[in-house]
Formats: structure tokens, C-alpha cells, sequence
């Protein structure tokens, strides 16, 4: 009986974890979703009002002389009014992914890792910038990181990429940074991991400003190489990349990649 009596208790301990944690799951999701229709029917809010107090002076032209000013757009003046870490928002149709994307001010890239729009703690995180990545004096590509959680939420649909029949019916997203909005065509999605730092090959999160043709066409084939499935979309130097970065659990530090070229004229 005394065995018995033991089993059932630590059934029961395991039961009550097994809720506990389940509760906690859910609860961090819901959170998730609540913080994200707030924010969505904020940034759906355009501010044609806007009289541009939230103006951004950027480096002189060292061709020009002139002064180059960024105003950040009505629709996201009230978010980013609220957290100044607001560098953008991404939209894919087809998936749950539609977000803002932060960047740490201070540089702190590993903040929105577990920190949500309104700075608490999230298991779910936030979609975040890479730290070397720059939006005032851009940088010839982006690089946007995000958990890829079962639940779909963040970067949990990105992997629908992995399909050339999604792709298909998905081949354009966009993307807005605070000053300006933007298309990008899908042009190939594959997988890859983190690399040792003393490891000497293609770490596709360090294509962040290629500093020559030669660089650039060189990381271009690198990844094309990987590529799932061919989606005929080439780019060339000067050509601005957006780079989608998740998790990918088929191997250990493994990462599913889709990158994107911005259309011209966005």
C-alpha cells in the first residue's frame, strides 16, 4: 500500500507540473496575442496630423552638404512613442507573422530575446534587429531574428517557407522600417547553423554590408547553394536584402533562413 500510495502521490506532483507549466505556456501566449492586437490596431491608426516633432537628423551628405531628415511614419509615431527601440514592422501573408521588430538602442541584442514591446519578460520574445544592422544610414542588408515557437507565434510560421507551394502563393512580404515602407520579393529560403567563431565558412548572419561585388556575388552563390528549391529571383550589387532568421530543429544550433530582395521603387 505504501508503494502505492508513493506512485500516486508523484503521479499527482507530476499532473500538477505538467498543468502548472501548461497554464504558464498558455498564459505567455495569450499575453503574446493580446500585447499584438493592441499594437496592430495602434500601428493600423495613420496620423495624418503628424506635424513631424518625431524627426530624426541624420549625418551631413559629404557630396551635397545637405542635411539628411527622417520622419518617422503616422501609422507608427504612437508606437514609437511609446518604446523608442521600434525600428520597423514586418507582415507575411499566409503565416501568424505580423509584428513590430525592435533593435536595442544600447546594442543590447539578446534583450528582445525574452523581453516583449513593453519590456517584460517573454518566453515568446520579440522579432529583433541584428545589432550590426542600421535603418538612419542603412546598411545593404537587414538581418530580423525571432523564436520559432510551437505555438506559431513570432517566427512559428516561417518555416512554412520550407514549402516551394507556399512560396508560390506567398512570394512577396513586407516590411516597413519607422521611415518608410517596403516590399521585398522572396528569393530563396534554406537551412544552415551558428558556427564556431574560429570556424572559417559562410556565416550567412555576418552578410550584413558586403564590401565589394566580388563580396557580395561570393555570399549570394554561398547561399544559393543551400537553397530548398529555385525561385528564379537573382539579385545584383546594390540590390538590398532582407535577411528572416529562425531556429531550425532538424540539428543541433541549426537555423531556417528566407531572404528577401527589396522591389524597387520601396
Amino acid at each position: 500500500m505504501k508503494k502505492r500510495g508513493i506512485a500516486r502521490f508523484i503521479a499527482f506532483a507530476v499532473f500538477l507540473a505538467c498543468a502548472a507549466y501548461l497554464g504558464f505556456y498558455v498564459y505567455n501566449a495569450k499575453m503574446s496575442s493580446d500585447i499584438k492586437g493592441k499594437m496592430s490596431a495602434t500601428a493600423k491608426t495613420f496620423n495624418p496630423g503628424s506635424k513631424g516633432e518625431l524627426k530624426v537628423v541624420t549625418e551631413v551628405d559629404q557630396e551635397t552638404g545637405e542635411e539628411r531628415r527622417l520622419v518617422v511614419l503616422g501609422q507608427y509615431e504612437k508606437l514609437y512613442e511609446q518604446n523608442k527601440n521600434l525600428c520597423g514592422w514586418l507582415k507575411i501573408k499566409g503565416t501568424n507573422i505580423d509584428y513590430p521588430v525592435m533593435k536595442s538602442i544600447n546594442g543590447n541584442g539578446q534583450y528582445y530575446l525574452d523581453h516583449n514591446f513593453n519590456g517584460e519578460e517573454d518566453r515568446n520574445g520579440s522579432l529583433f534587429m541584428d545589432d550590426g544592422c542600421d535603418i538612419v544610414k542603412p546598411t545593404e542588408n537587414l538581418i530580423i531574428y525571432g523564436h520559432n515557437m510551437k505555438s506559431g507565434q513570432m517566427f512559428g510560421d516561417l518555416d512554412k517557407y520550407k514549402s516551394e507551394s507556399f512560396y508560390k502563393e506567398n512570394p512577396v512580404i513586407q516590411f516597413d522600417t519607422i521611415y518608410e515602407t517596403g516590399k521585398y520579393q522572396v528569393m530563396m529560403a534554406f537551412q544552415s547553423h551558428v558556427y564556431e567563431e574560429n570556424v572559417i565558412a559562410f556565416k550567412y548572419y555576418q552578410f550584413i554590408d558586403p564590401s565589394s561585388e566580388k563580396e557580395f556575388e561570393s555570399g549570394i552563390n554561398e547561399m544559393k547553394g543551400l537553397e530548398l528549391y529555385d525561385t528564379g529571383v537573382t539579385a545584383k550589387y546594390g540590390d538590398k536584402l532582407l535577411i528572416l532568421s529562425t531556429c531550425d530543429y532538424d540539428e543541433e544550433n541549426g537555423r531556417f533562413v528566407v531572404v528577401c530582395k527589396k522591389l524597387e521603387g520601396n
